[in-house]
């Protein structure tokens, strides 16, 4: 990814010239329309501080935003390096059993430096980034990771197994991996029967995944749902009367799965299940909306159909299938690590089974690599605090801050629209604050900005603040404030930084006081003192199951599909 950048007209940096500020130039600005110039070739935003960047539709990111004016719309990609680029992977939940959190972390940082060592393929051949951010490499969510509540847990698997890969023969291996099996993996060569075997992916058993809701599921059909849904591509004519029975039989090609039979009253067809999987994932959902993907009692099915392993029967006019698994079933099963973990299993123990002859062992920093976001999109907006800079290292807008906007002209070619406000000096007021909060509370001020800015919430009293700065429009935002763990009378005002320029708000007097005791809970704590504990009523044992099958369907679906 290394084109050229020039801008064409207006230097940008005029965009960023001071000017002065008052109550109706703020109203005026309002209503200005941001100049839009003209930018060709590569653009890369370079953040200017710790918070993320902000890309509107696709999430935030850390490390550098590449955007590119490709032939079919701008190419959204993350430059950043690897450690960093596995802190941002979404594949299984962060409050996992340790082990088979390190066990995923370093399956992750195989893949990714195998993928790296390989000819570009697919879409990032195509537009020239190095892996892609979707369940067709690995999943990427970027930021938003380790801002979840058990983020942490992640970050800790990924530090605690830094640099080591899965490695035969001394290089890292093509180290697939999926949901769950439903009892065994398969040899590579089943699935991927254009690659052919590799010795390290071979058929295991998998028996640790039945705390998967997917280890086993059931979907059930009318008759004339499944009609319908297969006569839409036409393999179902009115030649063939009305459907009568389903079932499956043995692969005739010899395939993993069955074949799928359909009888009629005039006549009968006969499919692969995986081409029926296919038909039902896009169709069923199209055509009976809220029926498809079918309710469990864990929640809804990922897809109508999440594997080809599976067995069709017709009973009493409807068709039952029973199936098992969901993904590719190469490689390490993550619910199966799942469950190895729980019984004892250590990271390295967890991929020698999912791996054959193979070892762990420490690899070389590849550097940064380019992550593939999203592409063919006709605009985006792009909101934080950042440099704007080309491909040949030259900065084009220095300490840009807020929401930049910008639209495909042309291959090549793109529109690029400041933030309202940019052009005016800096300036910041505080028009609301809280007279009291309780200890610890979070409370929201009010500010008045001229221009985009990073603003942060200050104490007076010791001039620092642990809130990281956020990016906010120009206009009126809030901003966060912790109050203090001690009860007390604090002074504090915003600071608002833009470039080289800094401004401070008055201040204002919050006052903090005690937390206040519930009154439930003060009543609870009598009765607890005062009579002993009534019988245990199962209300607590259907809210544990509830939450726990919440969390289920949440594991399921922050798996891959490789």
């Amino acid at each position: 990814m290394r084109r050229c950048a020039r801008l064409v007209g207006v230097p940008l940096a005029i965009l960023l010239a001071t000017g002065s500020l008052t109550t109706s130039a703020i109203a005026k600005q309002k209503k200005e329309k941001p100049k839009t110039r003209l930018l060709e070739g590569i653009v890369r935003l370079v953040p200017t501080g710790d918070e993320p960047t902000s890309v509107a539709g696709l999430g935030s990111y850390l490390g550098s935003i590449e955007l590119t004016p490709a032939t079919d719309g701008i190419v959204v990609a993350n430059r950043l390096p690897l450690e960093r680029y596995l802190l941002g992977l979404a594949e299984v939940p962060p409050d996992w059993p340790a082990q088979a959190l390190e066990a995923q972390a370093i399956a992750a940082r195989t893949y990714a430096l195998n993928t790296l060592a390989r000819p570009p393929a697919g879409a990032a051949a195509t537009y020239g980034f190095d892996i892609c951010a979707s369940v067709e490499c690995q999943v990427f969510s970027g930021a938003e990771v380790l801002q979840q509540p058990d983020g942490h847990r992640w970050a800790e698997a990924v530090s605690a197994t830094a640099g080591q890969a899965i490695l035969y023969q001394g290089e890292p291996i093509l180290a697939r991996y999926h949901s769950v099996s439903g009892g065994r993996t398969f040899d590579n060569e089943q699935i991927f029967t254009s690659e052919g075997s590799y010795p390290y992916l071979k058929g295991v058993s998998s028996p640790t995944e039945d705390a998967s809701p997917l280890d086993r599921w059931g979907v059930v059909f009318t008759l004339k749902d499944l009609q319908r849904i297969i006569e839409r591509p036409g393999l179902w004519t009115g030649g063939k009367g009305r459907l009568e029975s389903v079932r499956t039989v043995a692969s005739s090609e010899g395939f993993h799965y069955p074949d799928v039979l359909f009888s009629g009253t005039k006549g009968r067809a006969r499919m692969t299940a995986e081409e029926l999987r296919t038909i039902v994932r896009d169709l069923a959902p199209e055509l009976f909306p809220g029926k498809y993907p079918s309710l469990t009692l864990t929640g809804r099915l990922p897809e109508t159909f999440p594997s080809n392993r599976l067995v069709m029967r017709t009973v009493d006019g409807t068709v039952r299938v029973d199936g098992r698994g969901w993904g590719h079933g190469v490689g390490m099963s993550q619910w199966g690590a799942h469950g190895l973990a729980l019984a004892g299993a250590s990271a390295g123990e967890i991929l020698g089974h999912y791996y054959t002859d193979v070892s762990l062992g420490r690899v070389d920093d590849p550097g940064t690599l380019d992550v593939g976001i999203d592409w063919g999109r006709d605009s985006l907006e792009v909101t934080g605090g950042f440099e704007i800079v080309d491909a040949s290292g030259d900065t084009v807008v220095r300490a840009s801050v807020g929401r930049w906007g910008f639209r495909w002209n042309a291959p090549g070619s793109l529109s690029v629209t400041p933030p309202r406000g940019s052009d005016r000096p800096l300036s910041v007021r505080l028009l609301r604050s809280p007279a009291a909060v309780e200890v610890g509370e979070a409370a929201f001020l009010t500010i008045a900005l001229s221009r985009p800015a990073r603003v942060t919430p200050i104490t007076i009293d010791d001039e620092t603040s642990d809130e990281p700065g956020t990016v906010r429009d120009a206009g009126r935002a809030r901003v966060t404030w912790l109050a203090p763990l001690e009860p007390g009378s604090y002074s504090v005002h915003v600071e608002a930084s833009s470039g080289s320029e800094t401004e401070r708000s008055e201040s204002a007097e919050i006052t903090v006081t005690g937390a206040t005791p519930d009154a439930g809970d003060q009543g609870a704590e009598a009765a607890t003192e005062e009579e002993p504990d009534p019988p245990g009523a199962p209300w607590g044992l259907l809210l544990f199951a509830l939450v726990f099958a919440a969390l289920g369907v949440f594991a399921v679906t922050s798996t891959i599909r490789k």
